[in-house]
């Protein structure tokens, strides 16, 4: 990293509220006058926003690579990252340099961290980022921006941006500590990212969180397109390199052909097909192909990803919530009957107790690991829940020992557990130079 850069990221990375009370009260009020002083609330980029628990990513990239293909500035912004900060702040699914990354904390930084921003609790590291992430893209005149919220949707940072359109992805049990513990607490906080006259795309949900949707979408007078009434999935074939199918609309026929893998993919992707063709509706010109073709070119790491490497087979994909396990292990039973190798580590915030007994029913042996993150949980955390299940197991001190102990092994290795350990395994496998934190 060159010096600029990491003294910028470093600054970001300490960030945190001065008053934690405050900083949840006065979110709206204090985003709202850092936006006017940096002249980001005038001439408003349309925003795409997109909350959920799973797949909000992978559904703001497939978005984003269709305006691309349509010849839209494109503007995203997700998180967490795997192995770089800057793949949080993308246009045209290019991450932001980090010489361009250091000129917008440079203008934006002071505003960011001034007095009045402090009178109203003071700021955290993802606020911040997304600050920086809109000037960037008002910067780079782009014609619209999507933002990935972070873990909630009525008190995220990015729900006081007023958006034409309003995702919602799979809701599930995660972050309970912050959301509540149930589906219908989580799903009335996801559900308060839903504005007055927006449209609103939801994937497949339970009955309790579609209850709880179209509540909000009467109450706020908007019109609601759940994927599974406007969209029919049809001819679905899968292998471990790509899977097609078609995709059937009040309004046209898809043939998909993409090598994001997994059911979960195909909701995203429906997710999307609908939010396009509602674009379509507001006069944004994007056609069929450009659709179809968007698809195809959606690439999106971590996310059940396959690398062929050191004679082994990696299966790498960041699920971090009991959900997530389930609906991963039902996709690799798709394209692969064999048992695996299992990589594991997590982070805390997530339950893991039932992720690794059902993971274990699919591996032969399990290599418990701990990522670099912070919040990363001790491999000791695991030994009582393993036990039961009677799986061989392994503790290593982080994923790279793991994999260079795999390495050679003719054997097909799946990690998992959190997008941390997906990035660490990636970083590996890809000879890429950790972006290293040691201030944490």
């Amino acid at each position: 990293m060159n010096s600029k850069y990491n003294s910028s990221i470093k600054k970001l990375l300490l960030t945190t509220p001065i008053d934690r009370k405050l900083y949840l009260s006065k979110r709206k009020i204090r985003i709202k006058n850092i936006l006017k002083n940096l002249d980001l609330d005038k001439n408003q980029i349309p925003t795409i926003h997109v909350v959920g628990t799973k797949g909000k990513g992978s559904t703001a990239a497939i978005i984003s690579s269709i305006l691309k293909e349509s010849n839209y500035t494109t503007g995203l912004f997700t998180s967490p990252h795997l192995t770089k900060i800057t793949e949080r702040i993308r246009i045209n699914f290019k991450p932001i340099t980090q010489n361009d990354f250091c000129i917008s904390f440079n203008k934006t930084w002071k505003k960011i961290k001034s007095k009045h921003t402090n009178l109203l609790g003071g700021t955290s590291f993802f606020e911040a980022i997304m600050i920086i992430a809109l000037w960037h893209f008002k910067n780079k005149k782009t014609n619209i921006q999507i933002l990935e919220a972070g873990i909630g949707g009525k008190h995220d940072s990015t729900n006081f941006i007023n958006p034409i359109l309003t995702l919602i992805t799979n809701i599930s049990l995660d972050h309970q500590k912050t959301l509540g513990d149930t589906i219908e607490k989580i799903s009335l906080d996801k559900s308060g990212a839903i504005k007055e006259n927006i449209p609103v795309i939801s994937a497949p949900q339970t009955k309790t969180a579609l209850n709880i949707i179209k509540k909000k979408t009467e109450q706020t007078n908007s019109s609601l397109n759940y994927v599974p009434k406007y969209i029919k999935i049809t001819s679905r074939k899968t292998t471990d390199r790509y899977q097609s199918f078609t995709a059937t609309t009040q309004t046209n026929e898809y043939n998909i052909k993409t090598s994001l893998l997994g059911k979960y993919q195909v909701e995203n992707i429906s997710l999307s097909i609908l939010a396009a063709e509602k674009l379509v509706q507001k006069n944004y010109k994007i056609s069929k192909q450009n659709i179809e073709n968007g698809i195809a070119k959606t690439t999106w790491d971590g996310r059940l990803q396959i690398i062929t490497k050191h004679k082994n087979k990696y299966f790498i994909d960041g699920a971090h919530n009991f959900h997530s396990t389930i609906r991963l292990i039902e996709s690799l039973k798709e394209i692969n009957k064999k048992k695996f190798i299992l990589i594991f580590g997590v982070s805390s915030g997530h339950l893991y107790k039932n992720s690794i007994k059902s993971l274990a029913s699919i591996s032969k042996e399990i290599y418990f690991v701990k990522s670099r993150h912070p919040k990363a949980v001790p491999t000791s955390n695991f030994t009582k829940i393993i036990n039961t299940t009677k799986t061989t197991y392994y503790k290593y001190p982080d994923v790279k020992s793991a994999l260079i102990k795999l390495n050679n092994q003719n054997e097909n290795i799946l990690i998992t557990g959190s997008l941390a350990i997906a990035g660490e395994a990636l970083e590996y496998l890809n000879n890429i130079t950790p972006e290293l934190y040691p201030y944490l």
